[in-house]
């Protein structure tokens, strides 16, 4: 089970996404779920990203004129490029998913009645990914600082035997 994870949910239909949280509660329980109805709120109120964002494809309900889910993963991903973002949307269409996809979604989810199953394997995957990266990147660390003692070690080596 994945540690602790900060979930954004953004989806113009309230008893969707209420359905949605409880479902991420239930597999997810440690985690905090935050929930936007408009695209433009999320972004005016996220000052840290989150680990995973939900992303609906159509968002104007709530407000006709409101950006749609492409337009929100760009605004996205020019502040957190590295941001999995998922899209869990009623679009049915190949085409609106490759789209998605080329602007840098890390999923596609079309809302049906497997979407709650395949979106827990989406998260899943995020935190393992994540959790891979963290790992990676400690190693990376930890190799920096092995290089730096075998220098270190190697310079009282050298100074040991000329003076």
């Amino acid at each position: 089970m994945p540690a602790h994870l900060k979930i954004t949910l953004i989806d113009d239909d309230p008893a969707l996404c209420e359905m949605v949280k409880d479902s991420l509660t239930k597999k997810f329980p440690s985690s905090g779920i935050t929930i936007y109805h408009t695209g433009e709120d999320a972004l005016s109120d996220m000052s840290e990203p989150p680990d995973v964002v939900i992303l609906d494809y159509q968002l104007d309900t709530v407000k006709v004129d409101a950006m749609n889910g492409i337009q929100v993963l760009q605004k996205l991903k020019e502040g957190y490029p590295d941001l999995p973002v998922i899209f869990l949307s009623s679009q049915d269409r190949m085409e609106v998913a490759a789209n998605t996809i080329k602007y840098g979604a890390h999923d596609y989810i079309v809302k049906n009645e497997t979407a709650f199953q395949k979106l827990e394997i989406g998260i899943k995957n995020i935190a393992v990914l994540k959790k891979l990266q963290k790992s990676h990147g400690f190693q990376k660390s930890m190799s920096t600082v092995v290089w730096f003692l075998l220098i270190a070690l190697i310079g009282y080596v050298i100074y040991l035997r000329f003076s």
